[in-house]
């Protein structure tokens, strides 16, 4: 079924900086210092969080992003010491179609996060130096006209 938008593939760039940005901003008042690096196949969090007084460095890298269907799974390597704090303060944040899978792998249901009229298929994602390559495969977007929006 033709769309007014349809799409055969296109490539998306994230900004690491921006994202840096944001996170920061977003754990203001929680974390008290955060930073991400992206580099050619990892990204690298570095932070401080103050637990009694004591501040508690962690470190946390995640070198692979992969695709099973229509979500995004994002493995994070971290030390032991640090994940309870992570947990905790991630726990409050996690959105509707987020998971954690154990020991500390994200899970990412893209359906969630998109408007019901746009239909994309993520390929790969890539990370980059200074962020993420993202590839979509087919896609349209303003359904069939009876609300279906699934791909032809």
């Amino acid at each position: 079924m033709n769309r007014p938008i349809a799409w055969d593939a296109v490539s998306l760039r994230v900004d690491g900086l921006r994202v840096n940005d944001f996170v920061r901003a977003q754990a203001a008042g929680q974390i008290d210092d955060i930073n991400i690096t992206f580099t050619e196949g990892n990204i690298h969090i570095a932070g401080r969080k103050k637990v009694s007084f004591v501040p508690i460095p962690f470190v946390a890298d995640v070198n692979g992003i992969s695709i099973e269907g229509q979500t995004v799974v994002v493995p994070v390597s971290i030390l032991p010491i640090a994940a309870p704090i992570l947990r905790g303060l991630i726990a409050t944040k996690i959105p509707p179609g987020v998971t954690i899978r154990p020991p500390f792998t994200f899970v990412i249901e893209v359906e969630r996060f998109l408007p019901t009229f746009v239909d994309v298929q993520i390929r790969e994602i890539h990370i980059i130096d200074g962020g993420l390559a993202i590839s979509l495969g087919p896609g349209g977007a303003l359904g069939n006209g009876n609300g279906n929006t699934t791909a032809q």
